[in-house]
This record gives structure tokens, C-alpha cells and sequence, in this order.
């Protein structure tokens, strides 16, 4: 079949090859992580919207938006239905929906392409900056959700992604839907040569520039004084971290795990537990708090934990996510709030409509968020703390090291994931903080995955899922501002401007350029009409 008449709508195939292309988007990222399927992902879905109409490639386009979202983020259903105390039901609804939302971006995608199929080089080249503008509105539309970006799921080519301290993540998403736009263009025959030659221009200038920028850091790095860093995951299941029962075993567990690392080579200058790992009211609870301390004490190391805490809002007690710093004698250094909380999981929007929330979930879901966004200080070096899913935000990362940090420390429970692909995800995302922000990152999670990862998002050590332990590595903290962090989001601000003139240009070009009757454009002076006659 000739590609330029494009695929009917109605056929088995069409809808097969939209199908395709969602699955391949999710299988991109862990678990499979097979990475390079993502460079080509989205060629089935532009080879079956050729030829049709704009209604047409929006549907398939939000075909293969909503199975791509329910098969990368099928792990929400877990979290629901197990912890969240729905049926199997109405968890399974949930995600319907979220993923039926989600759907809407492709479909977008996938209607602008139809629209530009009549401009080979715009087609080629800016939808690349389509699909960023897209990823870029999702991570502020409806509270924000910016997980599954197209570019994580190149996180293994750690040359090919130091880019990101000057794009973000952004950068690598365009870079990879090139890859879609160049191959189907050349399966329609056009930009046969000028494509393939950016693409491999472009690739090329990106990893040159990760080697170079990867090998200055790490002589960087060994110029700056090394910090020992252990992280402790104790494995505390969901259903038993809110157990008031289980309080005292659970601080036993991450008491013994740290007498441990503070006795291991290296020697610790900071200890750090993960998100809520110490689910009580620190420094109003003086029983439990005692118990802390004493570790703390007998350890003579620094602790940064998650605990629970109260703040006055709307007239009564509000919960707050927190994250405490004792020094190696208990003396408390300081608090920090997470700033970014996770809806329906620590509060509830629009809760007259969804009261019934407050009553099901496993976890309190009364939480308003901080307002001191840090970075937190121990003897002289500033840490910025991410709290959670506060990690696959960069602008909280950019904040932190804007303000100072020069080691960002990431602690969560991703328990709520089970042996899902959740978990994986976040791991990765992860990784891009310290890349963006060039600091290091020490990630503490409940079951996992902790890790302690260098300024150019190599891991240094880590811990498997649900596995009970502790690791220590040196990191070296940084003060080296990046591109990124001091301008932000620019090229995910270029690409937005790049599209709305793409848009610009499709509505009302041709009116700009339309031909009158007899053969001359209808903004001719009458001079120039004359001479023309």
C-alpha cells in the first residue's frame, strides 16, 4: 500500500498499529526498560494516521495514549485496591479514568501530525516540539503528573542524557520522537536525507558533549571533600507501617540496621531513614521520640528521618509529611515539609465530592503541605530534602539547590507499589534530579529502591526491592550551578512557542498566502498587478 494514501481508519490495521505504538511507548520503560524500542515508538501510530482525517487520527491517537497509560501505569490499581481499602472494583475505575485522561495528550499529538502531513519538514521537525509542549503541560495540569516523560526511558545511556542539565529531561524526549518523526518520514519518502543526517548529527553533539561534561565532573568531584552517606530500608510492609502495634518493632529494626552501618567502613557522617519511616508525631510523642533519640545518641551519628507532624490550618490541626535533622547528639537541627502532596493519597481535592476517600484509605489523608522549602544544614553543608513522588518534579529540585544545596536527599515508601514496575520508575526518575541539578542524590526507600547516586547519575550502590538493609557510599557534594538550574525550563518554553507558531502557521498561512483569481496574491500592490498583466 502506497504510505502517502495512508491506512483507512476503519480497518483492523489502523487500529493494530495505534495498539503498536502504545505498548511500545510503555515498553521503553522499566519493567522491560527496553529503551531503544522508544526511539521508533511512534512510527505505527503516524503511519495509520496518514491519509485521515483530523477525527480520525485523534481517535487513534487516544487509543494508543490510553493503552500506553494503562500499561505503564498499571501499578496505581495495586496501590488502590490493596492500601487504599476500595474494591477491586473501584480501584480498577480509578485508573480507567486517570488513564482515559491521559489518553488526550497522544490524541492531541497524533491530530497536529495529521495536520502537518502536508509539510514534510514540519512534520519531520516539529513534532518533536509538539510532543514537549505536551509532556511539559502535563506536569502542571490537575496538580501535575509529569512520570512517564519519553525521555526516562533512555536513563540506562547515562552519555546520552547529561543533556539534561541544560534541557531537563525535555531535551531527551525530543531528541527521541526525532527519532519516530525521521524514521516514518523516510517510510513516506520524504526527507530521505536531510532527516536521517540531523538525527545522527544531533545524537552525535549529545554524547560528545556527556562524555566531556561526565568527565569534568567527575575530576570535580574528587576536588570536593567526600560526605559518607548511609541510607537504611528497613522493608516495612504497607499494611503493618501504620500498625500503632508494630510502632516499637519497627523502631527496633531501624535502630539495629543503623548501629550497624555506624559500625561498618566508612564510618557515616549522616544516617538517613525514608518517607514516614518513624509514623508518629516526633517531639510530641516523648515515649517514642525518647527511643529515637537514644539511638541517635548511642550511635553518636546524624539523622535525617520521615515522621509525621501538626500545623494549624483553617482553624484546627493539619497533618504535615516531615522530615527531621538530629545531630549525632540528638539535638533537633530542623524540619522540612513536603510541598508537593500526592492527591487522594495524603489529601483529598474537591472533598465534598470525594468525602468517602477519607473514611477508606489505609493512611491518614488529612495532610496540607510545607512551606519552608529548605535546604536543611548539617555542620556547614546545605541539604535540599524530596519528599516522596517530589522527585519526578525538577522544579522542587531546582529550588533546593537554587537556595544552596549541594546534596539532595530523596526519602520515600514506595511500598504502595508492591513488586510492581512503580518502583523501578521512580528509581530512575530519580536519577535525573542529580543530573539536572549536577549534586549528588541519596535516595532512602521503605522497601526499596535506596541508592546513593554521583552528580552525573551513576549509582554508586543500591538496594534491591524489598530487601532489608543498609548501604554507605562517599558522595561529593557540588556548589556548580547548571544551565538547568538557573534557567529552568527553556526548552521546554522554546518547544511551546515552536508549536503555538506551528499552529500559528496551519490555521493561517494559507489565508496569508492564498491566490486570487486571476493567478496573483490578494495582498499584491496594484502596481506590482499591473506590471504582472
Amino acid at each position: 500500500m502506497n504510505p502517502r494514501c495512508g491506512i483507512p481508519f476503519k480497518s483492523m490495521c489502523a487500529i493494530l498499529l495505534s495498539l503498536l505504538s502504545g505498548l511500545m511507548l510503555s515498553a521503553g520503560f522499566p519493567k522491560p526498560a527496553m529503551f531503544y524500542l522508544a526511539w521508533v515508538a511512534l512510527v505505527p501510530l503516524l503511519l495509520a494516521i496518514r491519509g485521515g482525517s483530523g477525527k480520525q487520527a485523534f481517535a487513534l491517537g487516544y487509543l494508543c495514549g490510553f493503552v500506553h497509560s494503562l500499561t505503564s501505569l498499571y501499578w496505581i490499581d495495586y496501590a488502590v485496591y490493596h492500601f487504599g481499602g476500595f474494591s477491586l472494583a473501584l480501584s480498577g475505575l480509578i485508573l480507567l479514568l486517570l488513564c482515559l485522561t491521559m489518553g488526550v495528550y497522544q490524541a492531541v499529538f497524533a491530530l497536529v501530525a495529521r495536520k502537518l502531513d502536508s509539510s514534510p519538514r514540519l512534520y519531520v521537525f516539529g513534532l518533536p516540539f509538539v510532543w514537549v509542549s505536551l509532556e511539559w503541560l502535563r506536569a502542571f495540569m490537575i496538580s501535575g503528573f509529569p512520570w512517564a516523560n519519553l525521555g526516562y526511558t533512555q536513563t540506562p545511556l547515562i552519555h546520552l542524557i547529561q543533556v539534561a542539565d541544560i534541557t531537563g529531561v525535555y531535551g531527551v524526549s525530543w531528541l527521541v520522537v526525532l527519532g519516530s518523526t525521521v524514521t516514518a518520514g523516510f517510510g513516506a519518502h520524504f526527507c530521505r536525507r536531510g532527516g536521517p543526517a540531523v538525527l545522527a548529527a544531533l545524537i552525535l553533539c549529545v554524547l560528545v558533549y556527556g562524555f566531556w561534561r561526565s568527565g569534568r565532573l567527575e575530576a570535580m568531584q574528587h576536588l570536593r571533600t567526600a560526605v559518607n552517606v548511609s541510607v537504611v530500608q528497613g522493608n516495612i510492609s504497607q499494611d503493618e507501617k501504620w500498625d500503632r502495634t508494630v510502632l516499637n518493632k519497627t523502631i527496633d529494626i531501624y535502630g539495629r540496621l543503623s548501629t550497624e552501618a555506624a559500625k561498618a567502613k566508612p564510618v557515616p557522617d549522616i544516617i538517613v531513614w525514608p518517607e514516614s519511616a518513624m509514623p508518629f508525631y516526633y517531639g510530641l510523642n516523648h515515649g517514642l521520640s525518647g527511643k529515637v533519640d537514644r539511638i541517635v545518641k548511642s550511635n553518636g551519628v546524624p539523622l535525617l528521618f520521615g515522621t509525621l507532624g501538626v500545623a494549624p490550618s483553617g482553624g484546627r490541626l493539619h497533618l504535615l509529611n516531615n522530615a527531621c535533622l538530629l545531630d549525632g547528639g540528638a539535638k533537633f537541627l530542623g524540619s522540612y515539609a513536603k510541598q508537593h502532596l500526592v492527591p487522594f493519597g495524603e489529601y483529598v481535592p474537591w472533598v465534598s465530592l470525594f468525602h468517602f476517600v477519607q473514611n477508606a484509605s489505609v493512611g491518614p489523608v488529612d495532610f496540607v503541605p510545607g512551606k519552608n522549602p529548605g535546604p536543611l544544614n548539617l555542620k556547614g553543608l546545605p541539604m535540599g530534602v524530596l519528599i516522596c513522588y517530589e522527585d519526578i518534579f525538577p522544579r522542587i529540585a531546582r529550588q533546593s539547590v537554587r537556595r544552596g544545596a549541594q546534596l539532595l536527599i530523596n526519602i520515600t515508601n514506595d511500598a504502595w507499589y508492591g513488586d510492581t514496575s512503580g518502583p523501578y520508575q521512580e528509581f530512575e526518575i530519580s536519577r535525573w534530579r542529580a543530573i539536572e541539578c549536577r549534586v549528588p542524590l541519596a535516595r532512602a526507600a521503605n522497601t526499596g529502591i535506596s541508592a546513593l547516586i554521583d552528580a552525573t547519575g551513576r549509582t554508586c550502590a543500591s538496594l534491591p526491592l524489598d530487601k532489608r538493609g543498609f548501604l554507605t557510599c562517599a558522595l561529593y557534594p557540588m556548589s556548580y550551578l547548571s544551565f538547568y538550574v538557573k534557567y529552568g525550563d527553556l526548552f521546554a518554553w522554546f518547544c511551546v512557542f515552536v508549536t503555538l507558531c506551528i499552529i500559528t502557521y496551519r490555521l493561517f498561512g494559507p489565508l496569508c498566502f492564498k491566490k486570487a483569481p486571476g493567478g496573483h496574491g490578494v495582498h499584491q500592490p496594484e502596481n506590482v498587478r499591473q506590471q504582472g498583466g
